[in-house]
């Protein structure tokens, strides 16, 4: 059986518009970016309900926001609850650089 999760995040790494050697400020920037863009045409959405191209780039941003998620997950710490513990038997929420000295 494969890992569901690793697959994942080896995907979300393909995706990624971020050199591999990027730092967590680079990536946690990225993932910003990402959520933000989301929430803005979540919002636009809200009153354009059928704006198929809204549509495509809202899942298009999400798609992003959760790569970029992914990518960051893997190289540093978890970024909430339920990322951790999802690779192994093992709890990982302590693991990683933590904390982060310059966010």
């Amino acid at each position: 059986m494969v890992n569901n999760t690793n697959y994942r995040r080896q995907q979300a790494h393909q995706k990624v518009n971020t050199p591999s050697s990027a730092n967590s400020t680079e990536l946690m920037k990225a993932i910003m970016e990402a959520d933000f863009f989301a929430q803005d045409l979540k919002l636009y959405l809200d009153t354009h309900p059928d704006d198929k191209r809204a549509i495509e780039m809202y899942r298009e941003a999400c798609k992003q926001y959760k790569a970029c998620k992914a990518a960051f997950e893997d190289c540093f710490w978890p970024l909430t609850a339920c990322s951790a513990g999802m690779d192994d038997d093992c709890w990982d929420w302590t693991d990683g650089v933590w904390p982060p000295k310059s966010l």
